[in-house]
């Protein structure tokens, strides 16, 4: 994918903000984390007010709405999803992602939808 390279492309410390939306959930986890370090690698400091903002599908806290999403994800993504699995925990992968935290975490549509603010942590 075009975020694998983000790094070599542009170098490291280069970005204000970066901004991504609806497109971890076509990476699969091991994917989202690594465009998320890709992103870490290329956004400025904290200090130099660097920031990273992302509008992501994400599994949600409702038992039933999560469980919904978890038995359809797999058969929407194949069906014309376009392999988006909607129902990743984004905020946890960013969480492990190293070099990166959450700095802000909005919901939206219960959960569905969230906006995050990151930053790189040193």
């Amino acid at each position: 994918d075009a975020t694998t390279q983000l790094t070599q492309l542009f170098g490291e410390n280069k970005f204000d903000t970066v901004v991504d939306t609806f497109s971890l959930c076509v990476m699969g986890n091991d994917g989202a984390r690594k465009c998320l370090g890709q992103l870490a690698s290329v956004v400025k400091e904290r200090k130099d007010r660097g920031q990273i903002l992302l509008i992501e599908n994400t599994r949600a806290e409702n038992p039933a709405l999560g469980l919904y999403q978890d038995v359809t994800a797999h058969v929407a993504a194949d069906m014309g999803g376009k392999g988006c699995l909607y129902n990743q925990n984004i905020g946890q992968i960013i969480g492990e992602t190293k070099g990166l935290k959450v700095v802000r975490e909005e919901k939206f549509a219960g959960g569905v939808f969230r906006s995050f603010v990151g930053e790189k942590e040193l």
